[in-house]
């Protein structure tokens, strides 16, 4: 290796553009790497968390929802549960029912 840089044969533009960038200094550390890992795991647990509930629904709602569940090739807990949270994502920006 001459001057300390590595060869890189098969390397994109973007990717040459990433080694240039790093051996000219342009990085900085980010500190302590457990922490930051630390940080990000418990941010993820925080977004996966999922709470068990029990609904019930009229039947032909149920069979409608199953069939379009179907259609798409997913589960159709998965749709409810899509669609709950679409609700409620909704909601955090006015009133959804008046």
């Amino acid at each position: 290796m001459e001057d300390n840089k590595m060869k890189f044969d098969s390397l994109n533009k973007e990717e040459l553009s990433v080694v240039e960038a790093f051996e000219n200094g342009e990085f900085s550390p980010v500190g302590d790497i457990e922490d930051r890992v630390d940080y990000w795991q418990s941010a993820v647990k925080e977004t996966i968390k999922r709470k068990s509930i029990h609904l019930k629904l009229q039947e032909r709602d149920v069979q409608k929802i199953r069939a379009i569940a179907y259609e798409q090739g997913i589960p159709y807990q998965t749709l409810i549960g899509s669609i709950i949270h679409q609700y409620a994502k909704n909601a955090e920006s006015g009133p959804v029912v008046k």
